[in-house]
């Protein structure tokens, strides 16, 4: 089984696009995907971010006219375009979807104060999402198991969904208040992956994907790599459990403005770190031409 993980997408509809045009160009098999929250909030194109995602959790042959004319839209190649609207295709019905902080605010369910610049996309966004796609947000949960694989989902951490802590090393977490082998979460827009151990007296997370370029003392005294791993091999051993985010979609933070997402395999055990590229310098005019704040437009470009 592989699982393809996205979080975090943003209604950023470009970025999306390119990881279903990085999937096909690398000819991946995706047999399930796994879509962490935050679909909506700080680019331009919720609604047709939702209905790409409502397809995929759904299938509905009457979302498929409405993603052509979605892909149609994007400047690109038409050779391009066709292959990631087949792609999407081939993914329909095969998706777990959870909501996202961003999502909650969105329709209603969440009153947490936010940085201006959120608040104000937020509020921008609520002017324009269609009702349909309301209605799809608020069919979302906060966390969502897939007990066969031993995978959970969720946007933030397990014990307190609601709360969306950022977690941004090890320390925030441990075994405890991991219910499930893996954890799969988003929230930071930072790839990361930490291995808990049962007994507290052992070093117990080792970072495999460093959060960003900045904390290196923080890994090293984690015992972890200080280096960017692309693959990692996931053990489920007795007493181990792993929490992984697979960054952003539509707005990494990692140093690397690039759309981030997760392939786990679950024959071979092996999680892979991905990027796909896309038209940051367009998707940041849109997001200036629709009024939006210039730091969620700049925040694309630098990936930080």
């Amino acid at each position: 089984m592989r699982f393809l993980i996205i979080s975090d997408i943003h209604s950023n509809l470009e970025a999306l696009a390119a990881v279903f045009s990085e999937l096909h160009n690398q000819n991946e098999h995706i047999d399930h995907v796994l879509t962490l929250g935050d679909i909506v909030g700080y680019g331009v194109n919720p609604n047709e971010c939702c209905t790409i995602i409502k397809f995929l959790k759904s299938g509905k042959p009457a979302l498929k006219k409405e993603i052509e004319k979605i892909i149609q839209s994007i400047d690109i190649a038409a050779s391009e375009k066709e292959n990631i609207t087949k792609y999407i295709f081939s993914l329909g019905k095969k998706a777990t979807v959870i909501a996202g902080n961003h999502d909650q605010r969105v329709i209603g369910l969440l009153n947490t104060v936010m940085a201006s610049s959120a608040g104000i996309s937020i509020n921008w966004t609520k002017k324009i999402i269609h009702d349909d796609n309301i209605r799809f947000l608020k069919s979302l949960s906060l966390i969502e198991k897939l007990s066969k694989f031993k995978i959970e989902l969720v946007h933030s951490t397990s014990k307190c969904p609601q709360d969306y802590v950022y977690v941004m090393n090890s320390i925030l977490l441990n075994y405890s208040v991991l219910y499930s082998k893996i954890t799969f979460a988003g929230h930071t827009h930072k790839p990361a992956a930490y291995l808990y151990t049962k007994h507290k007296s052992d070093v117990h997370a080792s970072v495999f994907i460093p959060a960003d370029q900045f904390d290196k003392k923080l890994m090293l005294a984690e015992r972890g790599s200080a280096d960017r791993l692309e693959t990692f091999d996931v053990s489920l051993n007795p007493g181990q459990r792993y929490y992984i985010n697979p960054g952003s979609v539509g707005q990494p933070r990692d140093g690397f403005p690039m759309a981030s997402y997760k392939i786990y395999d679950t024959e071979t055990k092996k999680v892979y770190m991905e990027k796909a590229e896309y038209d940051i310098e367009g998707v940041r005019k849109k997001i200036l031409d629709a009024g939006l704040p210039f730091d969620l437009a700049n925040r694309i470009v630098s990936g930080i």
